[in-house]
Order: structure tokens, then C-alpha cells, then sequence
């Protein structure tokens, strides 16, 4: 029986039509390998709040194939690929693959996704899965006619080269690399360090302060096991509630007993908060985004700085990667879009719903309210007391050749 794994379901035996020939060299970088940054920041709860935060509200993105050409615009023209953008592989949904990539994306400033196809199928038609791909190294190659590859490095010790054309690459903080996405290394380990820090000290400063009660002086010296022995039995019946139930002691003139008051530990809040604020902007959110109690100027603004610059990236390379070019000629693309009133107040939804109806049909306005679309609920509301410009002209020319109306 032949063990199939997610590897080679996802690459198959697929190999580069060309001899591989170097490393690809950048115009200011000598290093053309790009490294997964080992620092975890996964592992910390700010950093994943706020990262699961983003991937979470990306996740609601919703994309779209449409086809514009000359006047007409057709919304999901060719099935293949509609499939595709509803169940992107046979592993996850859309959401989950949005969510992985914009989740990528702020850990690495790099996300990729590996556009699976039937070689003997050109464009839309031959692609057969879409899948994220988390590499511990990925490495920029080129073949003896001057094509662009990626050598993904896996941490189970598997490599893969994939031709760049099939790679999806979402990339931030894109500045001195000439390729790649900078690492957060530099920008995010101080105030990592300090919520460490923060974090594992507290259960330490908590049993510290809980720990000490009071100081046995003794009237003579002791040795260490007499010592000892007398702490021992001292604590066992005075200091455990457990063997202590009548709440009653007797003195011993061997020693005195020395109550010491400690007080509990309480962490510097003002600092956690600085820092915990610290990795929230870095990652464009904030406190009220991540409890989700925003106004609805606070969401725009949110989004507009954080999910919509990811959605238009993801749309741009959706579009150049997945079709050809004789397919864009004729007005192929992908487009991510957001309901961003899906997240406005019920008070406003209903105003809009109310006042700007006629900008919407039943369904969009159903969305807002997310709930599924009706049969023929495509079709704009259109109000009675409202004319089309060009049926109103013809109108007032009409009364004015009658000589109904006219002020001459």
C-alpha cells in the first residue's frame, strides 16, 4: 500500500521545465534565502491576540471573479474558478485560508500559497488547488532561460521548488530587501522580551511573597538537622490550615516566633498596558478591536489601515497569478471585498437601509444584516419619486415642444 502524504498530494512529482542553473542575486542584498524568524512570537498571548485578531476579521473577506469588458461586468464567469474561491484546496475553506495567510503575512511580512495546476490545462480552467505554504527558509532560484523560482524549505526536511508564476506572495514592511518582506526581528523583540519577562516573573514574585510568613529566632544554637527538624514541625503545625483547625498556639521558650507582613505582588499595569499597547499598533489594532466593543468609525478606521490594504494586495496577486495573459486582456481579475456595513451599529444599518436603499439591492442589504440572499433579490430598489436624468430630459422637452411649460 503506497503512504500518500499532504506533501505530495499538494506537489505531486511535478519538477521545473528547465535546468536550474544558480541563486537568484539581488540588486543590494547578497543573501537571496529568506529565514523564518525562530523567535516564536506566535507562542506570546499579546502577539497571537492581536495577529488572530487580524486573521479573524480578514477571514470575512469575501473574493470574487469578475470579468470586465468594454461595458459589461459578469460576476463568477467561469465555474472552475468560482469553486476555487469558496473551497481553495481540499484541506480548508476560504476563511481558513484567508485567515492563514493574513496571519503569515504579520508573522514573516511574508505569506505564500502554491497555485496547484493541470499542466495540460491552460489558465482559470487548470488550476486544481491553491494552497498555504509555511516554509522554515525559502530560498530565490532561476533556470537557464532566466525564469524565477522559490526552493521552499520544510522543517520536516522536505524541499520543493516551485516556479514563481505559481506562488502566491504577499509581502509588508517591503523595504530595504529588494524581494522579501522584512523580518520582525529587529522592530519586535524588545517589547517581547519585556512581556516575558513580565509574564514568567509574576508566578515567582506571587510565591515569593506568599512564601515567607515569619522568622523562628531561636534562644541557642542549633545544629543544621535539629534546625531544621524545628522549622519542620514549627510549619507543619502553626503554618498549614490543614493541621491547624482550632486557630490556637502555645509558646516555647526555645524560640520566638517573628510575623513578617508581605505584601502581594502586584504587577506595574501601567507597564504591561504600555507595552501590550506597543505590539497592538505594530500590528494595526487596538483594545476595543480585539473585545470587539468599537464604534463604527472605529471599525472603518481599523479596516481601512489594516484589512483593506491586505485585501487589495491579495487581489492584485490573485489576479496576476491565477490568469493569463490573454485572460486579463479581457478583463479577468479577483477581487476581495469587505461588507464593511456588516459591522456598523444596528442604528445605522437601519438608516442606511432606510435612506440609501436605492444604492443597494435586497441581497446586498440582507448582507448587512448577514442574512442569505433571496431569488430576485439582485434587483435595485428604485423609489417612484425618483426619474433616470435621461427620461427626465425627454420629459421637460416634451411639455416645452407642447408649449405646456415653457417660460419663453
Amino acid at each position: 500500500m503506497k503512504v500518500r502524504s499532504m506533501f505530495s498530494n499538494i506537489f505531486g512529482t511535478k519538477q521545473p521545465k528547465y535546468k536550474i542553473i544558480n541563486n537568484f542575486k539581488l540588486l543590494n542584498n547578497s543573501d537571496s534565502t529568506f529565514y523564518q524568524w525562530n523567535g516564536k512570537i506566535y507562542d506570546n498571548n499579546t502577539v497571537r491576540t492581536a495577529i488572530g485578531t487580524n486573521g479573524m476579521n480578514a477571514g470575512k473577506l469575501n473574493p470574487k471573479h469578475i470579468r470586465k469588458y468594454e461595458k459589461e461586468i459578469i460576476v463568477s464567469p467561469n465555474k472552475n474558478l468560482e469553486r476555487i474561491l469558496k473551497n481553495p484546496n481540499k484541506y480548508m475553506t476560504i476563511f481558513d485560508f484567508i485567515q492563514k495567510m493574513m496571519i503569515q503575512r504579520d508573522i514573516n511580512n511574508n505569506a505564500f500559497a502554491y497555485i496547484d495546476r493541470d499542466p495540460n490545462v491552460q489558465g482559470m480552467d487548470g488550476i486544481l488547488g491553491i494552497y498555504p505554504l509555511e516554509a522554515s527558509a525559502v530560498e530565490l532560484l532561476e533556470d537557464e532561460k532566466s525564469n524565477l523560482y522559490i526552493k521552499f524549505r520544510f522543517r520536516n526536511g522536505e524541499n520543493k521548488i516551485a516556479s514563481y508564476t505559481d506562488v502566491i506572495h504577499i509581502r509588508k514592511h517591503f523595504s530595504e530587501n529588494d524581494f522579501w518582506g522584512e523580518s520582525n526581528i529587529k522592530a519586535l523583540t524588545p517589547q517581547l522580551e519585556v512581556t516575558n519577562m513580565t509574564l514568567q516573573g509574576i508566578p515567582n514574585a506571587i510565591k515569593n511573597t506568599a512564601f515567607i510568613r515569619g522568622i523562628l529566632e531561636f534562644a541557642q544554637v542549633l545544629n543544621p538537622d535539629d534546625r531544621d527538624k524545628q522549622v519542620k514541625d514549627f510549619s507543619e503545625r502553626y503554618l498549614d490550615i490543614n493541621n491547624n483547625d482550632k486557630g490556637i498556639a502555645y509558646t516555647d521558650p526555645r524560640y520566638k516566633f517573628h510575623e513578617t507582613k508581605s505584601e502581594p505582588y502586584v504587577p506595574n499595569k501601567a507597564q504591561m498596558d504600555y507595552t501590550k499597547q506597543e505590539i497592538y499598533d505594530y500590528f494595526n489594532t487596538n483594545e476595543k478591536i480585539v473585545r470587539g466593543n468599537f464604534t463604527d468609525d472605529e471599525w472603518i478606521a481599523y479596516f481601512e489601515t489594516t484589512i483593506e490594504p491586505f485585501a487589495i494586495q491579495m487581489s492584485q496577486e490573485f489576479t496576476t497569478k491565477l490568469f493569463t495573459r490573454t485572460e486579463k486582456y479581457y478583463g479577468n481579475e479577483v477581487v476581495f471585498e469587505a461588507n464593511r456595513l456588516a459591522n456598523a451599529s444596528n442604528s445605522t444599518k437601519v438608516t442606511i437601509c432606510k435612506e440609501l436603499k436605492h444604492l443597494f439591492s435586497i441581497n446586498e442589504q440582507r448582507e448587512m444584516w448577514n442574512r442569505a440572499p433571496v431569488p430576485g433579490g439582485d434587483k435595485l430598489l428604485q423609489s417612484l419619486n425618483d426619474v433616470n436624468s435621461d427620461i427626465a430630459d425627454e420629459y421637460q422637452l416634451g411639455k416645452n415642444n407642447k408649449g405646456g411649460n415653457n417660460n419663453e
